[in-house]
């Protein structure tokens, strides 16, 4: 009986001591944890406040000059959500006049398979010009493997009102 006692006893300190280096190694890495602001600091992450004290995000930060083609393809088929009206929308991104710029000019400087197709629709969005957005939508679903018979197909421009709900519905706290 004494032995299993002490055979006993000895797992038992020998799981408190596990346990207690585990919790000991668990608290100094949530010590060591960077802070959201050290890890904007690191990422290169800056933040400029608007006058009525919202937040913006400089869109040369979220869109960097080395913008992968995927990434640019999605942007502007999550934007064209904003002025077509389609069964299926995956992906909102709010029409800015800045992020359409910096969109442009990363285009410009790329070497994207589809360069000019994404320099032909923002410089007409540029230009506040959006007549052909479901043809812009089309054509980005498209690449995405956009099925003919999915509802996914952009049908017709919305109209100001629509566009206006769309916004609200699906971008109002995504303004920057």
């Amino acid at each position: 009986m004494k032995r299993k006692t002490k055979s006993v006893i000895s797992i038992i300190v020998i799981l408190i001591i596990f346990g207690g280096a585990f919790d000991y190694i668990k608290f100094t890495e949530h010590m060591n944890k960077s802070t959201p602001e050290e890890e904007k600091t690191i990422a290169g992450y800056v933040e400029v406040t608007s006058k009525d004290g919202t937040v913006l995000k400089k869109e040369n930060e979220i869109y960097p000059d080395d913008l992968i083609e995927h990434k640019m393809n999605e942007t502007i088929h999550s934007m064209s959500h904003q002025k077509v009206e389609a069964e299926i929308k995956w992906g909102h991104e709010q029409i800015t006049q800045e992020k359409v710029d910096r969109l442009l000019a990363i285009a410009k400087e790329s070497n994207y398979k589809y360069k000019e197709l994404y320099i032909s629709i923002l410089e007409r969005w540029s230009k506040g010009d959006f007549s052909n957005a479901v043809d812009d939508h089309n054509s980005i679903w498209e690449m995405q493997g956009g099925d003919e018979e999915a509802s996914g197909k952009a049908i017709r421009l919305l109209t100001p009102s629509e566009e206006q709900a769309y916004i609200q519905h699906n971008l109002e706290y995504d303004l920057y």
